[in-house]
């Protein structure tokens, strides 16, 4: 954990010079709210922060439609080519991982169901790099959604689900990432790539 946190924290310092979501305090903001998470990457976020006065100020970071989840990510993901096309192989994993936002009390506005019939989030697909022994890059590419309120396609018979276009179906992100990691690897012809998923990628 104390070298992933490390590596963290120097992705940190060198990606976020590049940031840019056209306003200046907002940009030093995120350095620094960047700067606490990754220094505690498992703690809460008012625990991070380490003050009521930071953790307001990262809230309202959050808020501002500004700081976008595509500028944000920009700078990393860049940073991350680079560290690819200095490797002679490179494995690109994709997985979905639910963040769960429930709060029976206090429900999250705009959270969708997630597993189950109780729980309450959102859904995050990354495309991540690593080196052939499992040290990681850096996230490549990403994809973030919230599930609708109606019935999922598991309430559907096979035929029903057959009807349905890939393209419309939650299960078309394997093929889309899969899509993004081939133009990753045009852009690095020297490289080796290695797409890998799990057994819900066999679509």
């Amino acid at each position: 954990r104390h070298g992933w946190t490390s590596m963290v924290a120097a992705w940190v310092s060198e990606e976020m010079t590049a940031v840019d979501l056209k306003d200046k305090r907002l940009d030093k903001r995120l350095k620094e709210v960047l700067s606490q998470l990754g220094s505690r990457p498992t703690a809460s976020i008012p625990a991070a922060c380490g003050g009521h006065s930071e953790m307001t100020a990262a809230y309202r970071l959050f808020d501002n439609e500004k700081a976008s989840w595509s500028g944000i990510l920009e700078p990393h993901a860049e940073a991350t080519r680079q560290r690819v096309a200095q490797q002679k192989v490179v494995l690109l994993v994709q997985d979905t991982t639910e963040v769960d936002m429930t709060r029976p009390e206090q429900p999250v506005v705009g959270a969708g169901p997630l597993a189950g019939s109780t729980r309450r989030g959102a859904l995050l697909h990354l495309l991540h790099g690593f080196t052939s022994d499992g040290t990681p890059l850096g996230t490549l590419h990403s994809l973030t959604w919230t599930r609708g309120e109606e019935p999922s396609c598991r309430s559907m018979t096979r035929a029903q689900r057959a009807d349905i276009p890939i393209e419309e179906k939650e299960s078309f992100r394997w093929v889309d990432m899969l899509r993004r990691a081939q133009e990753e690897a045009t852009r690095c012809p020297a490289t080796q790539f290695i797409c890998a998923a799990d057994s819900e990628a066999d679509v």
